[in-house]
């Protein structure tokens, strides 16, 4: 058989490998069982084949009340209504404006990834199986020459972890390894290096086929003859070992590699330790096959699958989701419909008694045949009918207890998933309160919170393999860095950024110096999960409820709209807050102008007041300068008046002004300063000044 010297032997690394991989797969063997069968009820398919054999021989059919199904879609409804953000957090003043940039990176590659689907599909393999995977990489397209990073849904029946791994998200597990069947073309277009030994393992799978023969060197987890591929594992681990790293004398860590001989003999260099390092290789292979084994290409140093576990508490446990504890209710239910209608069928025709000769040999047969077919006359011997030959007998109601069973199924199903009634919108009683209502929500809402801590566990992990920490850069810095424009969301909405623009800066001691803008491998940031959830459901209760809240308190809606319209989701609603804003300053300063135009009038009215008050207690000479002031009558006919008043009663008039005129009320000139002025002759002008003596006032001015 020279045929099995075309595969080679393993190296000690593959070697090593294989037996990780075959104690992953012994390992979750008992968890790949259960959840193919979760999966399976979830779909419908809640009979073995051994079980329908035996309804068929009964004539019995397979009925399936799938009631797990709905429960899964409001779960999954849910959690697809109830969405959360990633968010990054300043640690200083220099890195705010970059918070930004790094929150629309972030939603820029989601959105590239279709994120929200690939998150609502590992959340129904958690919800389902207990276990949901995703995958974060950098993906590169060989036609353009460029790449993308890429958040992934990966199909959690091809990942293995490490049987000893004890935190609970297998954050401390030594290897993790993804496998999956790849045909013999697709293999070798990815590893063209490598055709000769891929075509050299499928000649001995094909041989092996040929002969019909069982072959020791041919693994059947690593190859499959239904489907003509190879398992192609993809095992990342985990090297530990040391390095030597060197510190300068104001403590800056440095790598063998960035000291240089000038540095040393400047003095620059203080000391110089030895530490651990854990390092991430990767082994890709088939079989006895190496294709591929090198340092991790992302510098972040973690395995780029993200888990999102249920029920597992850790080692010696079989992660679990809802459908686990709910197939026993579900078997219960399907087998109860099964019994009830069985009896159904078999007591809607009781059956009865027939005297012998009732019915001739022929009339018996036919009987037989069609005597229980809907709406068949069946002839009978005369009078046998008449005579009480022939009794039917009474059918009987299937027995209270088997749909009293089949209802204690069904509240068991609502009871073990914690979807109750009010979450499903169903059978609410009438007189129920609001109150009420909400609390059996929350109760169930409680219910579900274990779950989605996960999900949001699981989020913030993508969101560090995207950015990394200090000292390991994520996949963005790592492989953003050329200078090039995203359209990200941002505070006005959606807006053009150019990330590591590099720009000529003026210095005054260095000159010219070339400064990076929107540097992604800079600032220091805290990713966090957004506590308030970013769908449309919440943020619109929550909008609602405020309204209410404000109505009930008496508050102005003016006062809030800014913030219902943040929690709104209409379109360009930044603008439609623009809008506002100078909306309230022209209002404000039209209000500010009716205020001013009043305070005039009242001040101008209060004048006129005055003055009336002024005018009608003062004596007739001053009247007179008075009216001549205002323009009332002219001034050369009120100068002649005044003159002659003065002079006849001059004495009378200081002393009735002394007695009757308030000191504010004095007029602007003094009386002396008034006998002193010059007084202009008047125009002739007879009838004015006829009426003047008269003390009326001219008819004409």
């Amino acid at each position: 058989m020279e045929e099995e010297n075309l595969l080679p032997e393993p190296s000690d690394s593959l070697r090593q490998c294989r037996k990780w991989f075959q104690a992953a797969v012994d390992s979750g063997k008992k968890w790949r069982e259960e959840a193919k069968e979760d999966f399976e009820f979830t779909a419908g398919k809640q009979w073995t084949e051994d079980e329908l054999k035996i309804f068929r021989e009964e004539h019995r059919p397979a009925i399936v009340i799938n009631r797990i199904l709905p429960l899964i879609n409001i779960l999954s409804g849910y959690q697809r209504l109830n969405r959360y953000d990633i968010d990054f957090l300043a640690r200083t003043n220099d890195d705010v404006e970059l918070c930004q940039v790094r929150r629309g990176m972030t939603k820029y590659i989601m959105d590239r990834s279709d994120y929200d689907a690939v998150e609502s599909q590992v959340f129904l393999d958690c919800a389902i199986g207990g276990l949901g995977w995703f995958g974060v990489r950098y993906k590169i397209d060989n036609e353009i020459q460029d790449g993308e990073a890429v958040i992934e849904r990966i199909d959690p029946f091809g990942i293995y972890v490490d049987p000893e791994a004890h935190e609970l998200d297998f954050s401390d597990a030594k290897f993790l390894i993804r496998a999956k069947w790849v045909a013999k073309d697709e293999l070798k277009q990815v590893y063209p290096e490598q055709a000769d030994a891929i075509e050299n393992n499928f000649a001995v799978y094909d041989s092996a086929e040929e002969d019909g023969e069982t072959r020791p060197d041919i693994d059947p987890l690593y190859y499959s003859s239904e489907l003509q591929k190879v398992r192609v594992v993809e095992c990342w681990y985990r090297e530990h070992g040391q390095r030597t790293i060197f510190l300068t004398v104001d403590g800056q860590p440095l790598s063998q590699e960035q000291v240089t001989p000038e540095m040393i003999n400047a003095g620059m260099i203080a000391d110089s330790q030895d530490i651990p390092t854990n390092e991430v290789k990767l082994c890709v292979f088939f079989d006895r096959t190496l294709l591929e084994e090198i340092t991790s290409p992302y510098q972040h140093g973690k395995f780029p699958y993200v888990p999102m576990v249920y029920h597992y508490y850790g080692v010696g446990d079989t992660p679990a989701g809802f459908v686990r504890a709910m197939k026993d209710p579900q078997r219960e239910l399907n087998k109860r419909r099964i019994q009830t209608l069985h009896l159904l069928n078999t007591s809607a025709n009781g059956g009865g008694w027939i005297e012998e000769g009732a019915m001739t040999p022929d009339q018996e047969s036919e009987f037989e045949r069609k005597g229980t077919l809907p709406g068949h006359f069946q002839k009978v011997m005369s009078g046998a009918i008449s005579m009480g030959k022939i009794r039917e007998r009474e059918p009987t109601n299937p027995p209270t207890a088997v749909i009293q069973a089949e209802q204690a199924a069904t509240e068991d199903l609502k009871a073990i998933s914690g979807i109750n009634e009010s979450l499903l919108g169903v059978d609410v009683p009438s007189q129920a309160s609001g109150r009420a209502i909400e609390l059996r929500q929350k109760q169930a809402v409680t219910h579900l919170a274990v779950i989605f801590d996960s999900l949001r566990r699981a989020k913030k992990k993508i969101a560090n393999l995207l950015w990394g920490r200090r000292g390991h850069a994520g996949i963005v810095p790592q492989f953003y860095t050329a200078e090039k424009v995203y359209r990200v969301e941002g505070e006005n909405g959606q807006q053009f950024i150019t990330i590591n623009e590099q720009v000529a800066v003026q210095d005054p001691i260095a000159g010219t110096i070339i400064k990076t803008l929107n540097d992604l491998s800079q600032g220091e940031f805290d990713i966090v999960i957004s506590d308030v959830e970013s769908s449309t459901t919440q943020r619109q209760a929550q909008m609602w409820s405020l309204v209410d809240a404000a109505s009930k308190l008496g508050i102005p809606h003016e006062s809030i709209f800014e913030t219902l319209i943040d929690l709104s989701d209409l379109p360009k609603k930044n603008d439609i807050k623009m809008r506002w804003q100078q909306q309230q300053q022209i209002q404000q300063e039209q209000i500010q102008a009716q205020q001013q135009h009043e305070l005039e009038l009242e001040r101008v009215k209060n004048a006129d007041f005055r003055m009336q008050i002024a005018f009608k207690d003062a004596p007739l000479p001053i009247q007179f300068a008075m009216a001549a002031q205002a323009g009332l009558i002219d001034r050369s006919i009120a100068d002649y008046f005044i003159q002659t008043m003065v002079q006849q009663m001059a004495p009378q008039l200081a002393m009735q002004m002394n007695q009757q005129v308030p000191p504010q009320q004095m007029p602007q000139v003094p009386l002396p300063q008034m006998q002193q002025m010059p007084v202009q002759q008047p125009q002739e002008n007879p009838a004015a000044v006829q009426s003047a003596m008269n003390g009326i006032m001219p008819a004409a001015m």
